[in-house]
């Protein structure tokens, strides 16, 4: 008997090792994915033994079935850090249910990781399945349930000490995937504080401009861009525009740091992340009040709009989205633009969301946008000239309906836009990726402005509030927001505030990036 136990503990050992040796194996190719802690690691190594000997002892189909679970929580962390360079935080898990499609797309830059961890995951799990028929392990029958009770008791236990268990490089990569998981739970769990605001003023102040554009860019930071004195040259047409007495170009803060929450809270001129009372109302949305206002609307999109943006196309006469579209690339909606009746004399609310900017960024930039993406010697400038590219494809974009309107158009304004910004891997990006994290390196964006009758741009950065607020008053609408203070906000991935938000004000002057007041999880 003794003899048939001692077989688990050399199993546990194993597994145990299987469990620890991709914190290591990732060290070698993204430095400092996990850092020795001489108070973490030896008692997560002690845990992670202990773990692995009551797996030992489950019957073989458990036993395969906890083996898989901790490998799938390690590999779920090594694929998520592969694209991001950054730990999966608990919010994250929020857009499995919202933007799945997207992160799937996304997935097809780092598909050679995804490839050889599948591949990594099966074969380890074959290995272990052939050492367990093998050895005979004793098992216990119910160790399952054990097993089971201390992972669901598991959230409570960490719910005081939040900020100690959120994943970061000090803990192992497979519990970091797991405290993500307890961290989402206790979120859903812990009730949240009702916070009263005052209800926003709408006052009709006129008739607006005749013609009102929105073009919503796709993840587009404008430190990334020539116009704004990046170094390279992807802006040609746009930098043409720079003395052209109609045209206005600054920086920005988006409102979200993804595209569904970005464009709710622009399009519905939300300051206040928890502030859902004005969207039941719907007292703010833009082309409700376009509407209102004997604007005919239009929303021309390459996005697939999920069900959380769904409550601003219903009141858009004219909708169009990524499906309804033959062609894959934003010329698309360049042509649709054209549809557009110019003599008619009615008013017009055109909204146009682009796609180019989006993971993987060569799959939305036509080959012949290509100048950069060969240009490399590793993975990291691959991403980066890829993103490039697009850049130099949505300046085109942006040149053609900014030239085709005034051309066609009189008492015009276009706004554009980004929904959230892109980091790149830079080091003043922490060297992260992506976006749809809770930092200031997705929340920078540009803000272009062309009429023929331009307003004062007088401030040297804007928000997607204040931007909001311009293209209210183009249509005609003033909007007062009582509960104002001079800071303003970022949200996360989720609307109503709940994954968390930066807090901000702009400095006295208004002129230099925003000074950070707290963030919010």
């Amino acid at each position: 008997m003794v003899r048939k136990i001692w077989k688990n503990f050399i199993f546990a050992i194993f597994l145990t090792f299987i469990l620890l040796l991709p914190n290591f194996l990732a060290n070698l190719w993204w430095e400092n994915y996990y850092l020795f802690s001489s108070k973490n690691s030896p008692k997560e190594v002690g845990i992670t033994f202990l773990i692995s000997l009551l797996i030992s002892f489950a019957p073989r189909r458990q036993q395969l079935f906890w083996i898989a679970f901790f490998l799938l929580l390690n590999f779920v962390q090594l694929g998520y850090f592969g694209y991001f360079h950054t730990y999966l935080p608990p919010f994250q898990l929020d857009l499995l249910f919202t933007q799945l499609e997207d992160i799937l797309d996304s997935a097809q830059s780092i598909l050679g990781l995804i490839l050889l961890l599948g591949v990594g995951f099966v074969g380890v799990l074959l290995l272990l399945h052939y050492l367990t028929r093998k050895l005979k392990l004793s098992t216990l029958p119910y160790i399952s349930l054990f097993l089971l009770f201390l992972l669901i008791l598991f959230p409570f236990f960490i719910a005081k000490k939040r900020a100690v268990y959120f994943p970061n490089g000090v803990h192992l990569g497979y519990l970091n995937t797991l405290f993500a998981v307890d961290l989402w739970i206790i979120n859903k769990l812990t009730p949240r504080k009702k916070i009263h605001y005052k209800p926003y003023i709408v006052e009709k102040v006129g008739g607006g401009k005749k013609i009102v554009v929105v073009i919503m860019g796709e993840s587009l930071n404008f430190k990334r861009m020539h116009l704004f004195g990046w170094e390279v040259n992807n802006t040609p047409n746009l930098d043409k525009l720079k003395n052209d007495p109609h045209f206005f170009y600054k920086p920005a803060i988006s409102g979200g740091v993804n595209t569904p929450v970005s464009i709710v809270t622009f399009f519905n001129l939300k300051r206040e992340p928890q502030n859902l009372s004005l969207l039941l109302s719907q007292k703010t949305n833009l082309l409700k009040l376009a509407k209102e206002n004997n604007y005919t609307t239009y929303w021309l999109s390459m996005q697939e709009e999920g069900t959380s943006i769904s409550t601003l196309l219903n009141f858009a006469d004219f909708k169009k989205t990524r499906k309804d579209f033959k062609e894959k690339y934003d010329d698309g909606l360049v042509k649709e633009l054209k549809k557009i009746p110019t003599i008619d004399g009615k008013r017009k609310f055109i909204i146009i969301h682009l796609r180019a900017d989006h993971s993987p960024y060569e799959e939305y930039t036509p080959p012949s946008f290509y100048r950069w993406k060969f240009n490399f010697d590793n993975y990291h400038k691959y991403k980066i000239y890829s993103y490039y590219d697009s850049v130099l494809y949505v300046d085109h974009t942006l040149f053609q309906i900014i030239n085709y309107i005034r051309h066609h158009f009189k008492e015009y304004a276009i706004y554009f836009t980004s929904d959230h910004g892109e980091m790149l891997g830079f080091p003043e990006e922490g060297e992260r990726y992506g976006h749809s994290q809770l930092v200031w390196g997705d929340t920078f964006v540009p803000f272009l402005y062309y009429s023929d009758n331009p307003r004062e741009l007088n401030r040297t950065i804007y928000n997607h509030y204040q931007i909001g607020k311009m293209v209210a008053e183009d249509l005609g609408y003033k909007i007062i927001n009582p509960n104002e203070d001079g800071t303003f906000f970022v949200n996360g991935v989720q609307i109503d505030g709940s994954a968390g938000f930066i807090h901000y004000r702009f400095n006295s002057k208004g002129e230099t990036n925003p000074i950070k007041v707290k963030e919010k999880r």
